[in-house]
C-alpha cells in the first residue's frame, strides 16, 4: 500500500511539473492576434490613434508600369460621425466620404489612375489624409492572383 501511494505521489508531482513547464512557454511568447496586421496582401494604415479610422488590405492593381491603376482595399470608419478621407497616388486625387460605423471600398470611390507610377512586384507611395497626411508604400499587385484580375482597369 505503501508502494502504491508513492507511485501516485510520483505521478502527481510529475504532472504538476510538467504543466508548469508547458505553460511556461505561453509566457516566453507575445500573443500575436492580440496586435493588428494586414492579413492580405495589402497593408494596413492607422489614420488615427486607436485605430478607429483606417484603411486596409490597400494595394495598386495594374498590368505594368505606366499603364492604368486601380486603387484597391477599404476604408473602415468605427466613429459614431462620417468622415472624409483624402487619397494620392500617381498624380491622381480621390476623396472619400465613409459614413458612421461603415465601410468604404477604394475600388469603387476612387477613379482609374491613368498611369501607374510602379510596376507589379514593387511598392509605390499611397498619401492618405485625414487630420494629417500619411504617405505608405503600398504593394503593386498585377492581376495574376484572383479576385485581383476582375479588378484590373
Amino acid at each position: 500500500m505503501f508502494r502504491r501511494h508513492g507511485i501516485r505521489s510520483t505521478a502527481m508531482a510529475a504532472a504538476a511539473a510538467a504543466a508548469l513547464m508547458l505553460s511556461s512557454c505561453a509566457w516566453a511568447s507575445p500573443t500575436r492576434t492580440d496586435e493588428a496586421y494586414a492579413p492580405s496582401d495589402g497593408v494596413r494604415v492607422s489614420l488615427v490613434d486607436g485605430d478607429e479610422v483606417r484603411v486596409e488590405n490597400v494595394m495598386l492593381l495594374t498590368e505594368a508600369e505606366g499603364s492604368p491603376a486601380q486603387l484597391f482595399g477599404a476604408v473602415v470608419n468605427d466613429t459614431p460621425e462620417a468622415v472624409t478621407v483624402g487619397v494620392s497616388v500617381g498624380g491622381s486625387q480621390s476623396t472619400i466620404e465613409v459614413d458612421a460605423n461603415g465601410v468604404a471600398r477604394l475600388e469603387e470611390e476612387t477613379d482609374v489612375i491613368e498611369s501607374s507610377p510602379a510596376a507589379p512586384g514593387s511598392t509605390s507611395p499611397v498619401t492618405f489624409e485625414f487630420r494629417g497626411a500619411q504617405t505608405r508604400d503600398v504593394p503593386v499587385l498585377d492581376g495574376t492572383l484572383s479576385p485581383y484580375d476582375e479588378y484590373l482597369p
